[in-house]
């Protein structure tokens, strides 16, 4: 009954709180990555009460990632290096886009997130990799930022609450391209 109860909650509950289709503001900082933390028309009051709601009347139903320090087996070694450089960082998102490229409200709250993702993100997109690696010749190294599907609950446009899959950045990675051209 608690899984029925996350796709029936609406804006009825809330009707004074109705937003007009298609005003989500994206800004242009995070159209790239498709994922935002701090969004202008965020509708605060109807996502603290729908959070409220989940919260009291279902169990477990948000994803929650945490920094974690690493074990020894998945630590880099002190002369291990990156071919690509990335940022890091735990997100709380407020929006974000689906794998389909429409873009959704999530449901968080900014003084304590209920839905948090660790991602990986390149700081520039298609740069050449670390001159250390070595590349056969005929090929270039590139860093191609790499993406995951993860769940998240958030609103559609009639401010239904939705399981929606996101396409999130995971990680930031060498790959090898073969030049055009060369024999």
């Amino acid at each position: 009954m608690a899984g029925i109860l996350l796709f029936v909650l609406s804006v009825s509950l809330f009707p004074e709180l109705r937003r007009a289709e298609g005003n989500l503001e994206i800004p242009d900082s995070c159209k790239d990555i498709g994922v935002c933390e701090d969004i202008p028309n965020y509708p605060e009051d109807l996502a603290a009460g729908l959070i409220e709601d989940l919260e009291k009347n279902t169990i477990n139903v948000f994803n929650k990632d945490r920094s974690v320090v690493p074990t020894p087996s998945r630590r880099l070694e002190p002369d291990d290096t990156d071919l690509c450089q990335s940022t890091q960082k735990i997100y709380a998102p407020r929006a974000a886009r689906d794998y389909n490229g429409t873009w959704f409200f999530i449901l968080n709250n900014k003084e304590r997130p209920q839905q948090t993702f660790k991602l990986e993100i390149c700081r520039v997109h298609d740069s050449p990799c670390l001159a250390a690696a070595y590349i056969q010749n005929g090929y270039e190294g590139r860093c191609a930022q790499k993406y995951i599907i993860r769940q998240m609950i958030g609103l559609d446009r009639q401010n239904q609450v939705v399981k929606v899959n996101i396409q999130l950045p995971s990680c930031c990675s060498c790959v090898l391209r073969r030049m055009y051209g060369l024999k």
